[in-house]
């Protein structure tokens, strides 16, 4: 490795860990914040350690989360103390572009998002269990976001968000099966209220669609009766509270299995392909974010920072509402988690290309 590399990897190494300390210390702070009041509820266990316990299994769902943005905040940095210290224009004067000037931070972000898909794949899963009991000894029947669960009768549920003070589920798609997993119906309600007397659900304000289960074509669309229509089912109030997260940490081949019980069930898909596009987020992010820096001057680090923010919130916020578009089946599992992916990625690509050297 010539000398020059190895001071720009050095440099982006030392930014990078300083990224990484300040926003996942951030999303911690933040994070213990918006729960201190469940952490001092709980009853009869060592909050300390509980607080310790918690934050230990999630530390690498956070990093997964933010690292693309902590390789984008250290090339920011990166890009920032060379052009202090006028280091940037004699390295362009004598003949080395700037993309080759950078290679040694782009092939360290490389092995960032080889680190992301490892940690998703073997490090996370592996805390599912712990990850399941110190959720339930914080949340004790509080409300739960991003509904995905199952019944025994062949019933898919998934719901957007579920009121633990109201025993009700909002926005809710159920997808029901036959005994070989070929959808028979699916419904979709505004609530779905748990009734224990009656062993079920009730759903209001909403459609229901039936098919033909060999040919998988529409026979019919109604809409559900004011009253509401009553959907038996196993799937208790206390089993959403129990599993409704683990399924963030599951393993491609526990996906993969979902996907053939479950095939008519979008949501299994899209994640198993979000596995694929969660690390090529941190590049193709890169790949934006290194010419518009670079654009920029990046002498002025608010100025950096602006570029960063903005950049991150654009192409997150792109990424999220395509996968829920996926998994409320409005669009193909492949196209909601490639296609931002590969939008952005050509993008990037474009930019880079036409970067001045």
């Amino acid at each position: 490795m010539k000398t020059l590399d190895r001071y720009v990897l050095k440099a982006w190494l030392g930014a990078f860990l300083a990224s990484a300390f300040a926003l996942v210390g951030l999303f911690l702070i933040s994070d213990l914040l918006g729960r201190l009041d469940n952490f001092f509820d709980a009853k009869e266990v060592n909050r300390l350690s509980l607080v310790l316990r918690f934050y230990g299994v999630r530390l690498p769902l956070f990093f997964v989360w933010v690292a693309p943005m902590i390789s984008l905040c250290a090339m920011m940095l990166t890009l920032t103390r060379f052009a202090r210290a006028n280091e940037i224009v004699p390295v362009l004067v004598s003949g080395r572009s700037a993309r080759r000037f950078l290679a040694p931070a782009f092939v360290g972000s490389a092995l960032v998002s080889g680190m992301m898909f490892a940690v998703d794949e073997k490090v996370a899963p592996a805390m599912a269990e712990t990850f399941r009991e110190t959720e339930q000894a914080v949340k004790g029947g509080r409300d739960s976001e991003q509904v995905v669960a199952s019944d025994r009768l062949g019933q898919d549920w998934i719901a957007e968000k579920y009121r633990a003070g109201s025993g009700a589920m909002e926005r809710v798609l159920v997808v029901r099966l036959d005994g070989e997993f070929r959808r028979v119906a699916d419904l979709q309600a505004e609530t779905a209220e748990w009734k224990r007397r009656q062993g079920g659900w009730l759903l209001k304000n909403g459609v229901e669609t039936t098919y033909d289960p060999v040919r998988q074509r529409r026979l019919e669309r109604k809409s559900i009766p004011p009253e509401g229509l009553l959907l038996k089912s196993d799937l208790r109030p206390q089993d959403i509270e129990e599993s409704h997260q683990v399924f963030r940490m599951a393993t491609l081949s526990q996906l993969d299995r979902n996907m053939r019980e479950f095939p008519f069930q979008p949501f299994w898909r899209v994640q198993w392909h979000a596995k694929w596009t969660m690390p090529l987020s941190n590049l193709v992010l890169l790949l934006i974010g290194i010419p518009l820096l670079m654009r920029s001057g990046t002498r002025n680090v608010f100025a950096g920072v602006a570029i960063t923010l903005g950049l991150g919130i654009v192409f997150f916020a792109t990424i999220l509402a395509f996968l829920d578009a996926g998994n409320a089946g409005r669009l193909d599992p492949v196209t909601a988690a490639w296609f931002p992916i590969v939008f952005f990625g050509a993008v990037g690509v474009a930019m880079v290309d036409s970067m001045a050297t």
